[in-house]
């Protein structure tokens, strides 16, 4: 039985990934990666933040099709972590059980604080981890703001930004109809400007943007088909060309974005929303150029479970 080879899986509130990986030096190799989207946080916050019954079901066997996908690799050990949906859910342990009675291992829910520090983790990676940075992480619940400085402090603004929520609260039409944008432009603006004064980074700094949606932005304007991670990490996009592409996607309806093949389905909805949220990020940080990761919490995730710094099972 190796002690060597480990899985993570990344439960979000629209998205699941699962990275299997062997340690490798003071790193580790890639085996295997897949992700599914299950949209876990579905209407939650209309709810009183509880899971929809459906919405549960659906992440579960998403979970588990993610485990079987990756059953050439076993045995390894897993660590599952759960972030916003299951955090703020008011029935989170009826949830955690329906994933231990199906699954046979717990979800660890991790607070926002340890998601930015792991998304941070997994993003120095792609980026480096000497220069001045400030990640963003976007999620279907929530967005983290993660600023490490040139001194090498770390300070973090959690969100309830997330790509979800704003999508059922603002964006009801597609093609789009800019009063709704209008409402989450301005919802944004105000929300962001608040955040950026809390964090304040010194400048200079590099905007790096991770996670499904800053990934299938630039998968969009660079027409990368099929996903590539390596073609995809450190990729730079301008302001202009985000906007570019909102102006595009926001004349289409949602048959003809699921035609894109450089845009994952699930997402088509969402989308606008995504990119609402990464323009006005740019405007409340005042830059008009930012670097993109897909590495983020769950590559954090991995080196931590390999150096025995989160819970992990046996499968």
């Amino acid at each position: 039985m190796t002690h060597d080879r480990f899985a993570v899986m990344d439960i979000g509130s629209n998205t699941i990934r699962i990275l299997v990986a062997e340690k490798s030096g003071t790193g580790f190799k890639t085996l295997h990666s897949a992700q599914i989207i299950t949209r876990l946080a579905e209407k939650a916050h209309d709810n009183g933040w509880t899971l929809l019954d459906g919405a549960m079901a659906r992440t579960v066997d998403g979970i588990a099709k993610l485990i079987d996908g990756a059953a050439a690799y076993k045995p390894f050990r897993i660590c599952a972590a759960a972030t916003h949906a299951v955090r703020q859910a008011a029935n989170k342990e009826a949830f955690l059980g329906l994933v231990r009675k199906r699954l046979g291992f717990g979800l660890h829910v991790i607070p926002w604080e340890t998601e930015a520090a792991l998304s941070l983790r997994g993003a120095a990676m792609v980026v480096g981890a000497a220069l001045p940075v400030l990640l963003f992480d976007i999620g279907g619940g929530s967005t983290e703001y993660i600023c490490r400085g040139a001194d090498g402090r770390i300070h973090a603004e959690g969100t309830a930004l997330g790509v979800v929520r704003l999508t059922e609260t603002y964006i009801k039409h597609a093609p789009l109809v800019m009063e709704e944008y209008a409402r989450l432009e301005a919802y944004l603006q105000t929300e962001l400007r608040a955040t950026a004064k809390r964090l304040d980074p010194a400048r200079p700094f590099t905007l790096v943007g991770t996670a499904g949606t800053v990934t299938s932005i630039a998968a969009i304007i660079h027409n990368i088909v099929p996903f590539d991670p390596e073609r995809i990490n450190n990729l730079v996009l301008g302001r202009e060309a985000v906007d570019g592409l909102l102006r595009r996607l926001g004349a289409m309806t949602i048959a003809q974005r699921s035609q894109m093949e450089s845009l994952q389905e699930g997402r088509e909805d969402l989308i606008i929303a995504g990119i609402g949220l990464t323009l006005a990020t740019m405007d409340a940080f005042g830059v008009d150029r930012l670097t993109v990761s897909d590495a983020g919490i769950r590559e954090g995730l991995m080196l931590a479970a390999m150096q025995d710094e989160v819970p992990v099972d046996w499968l």
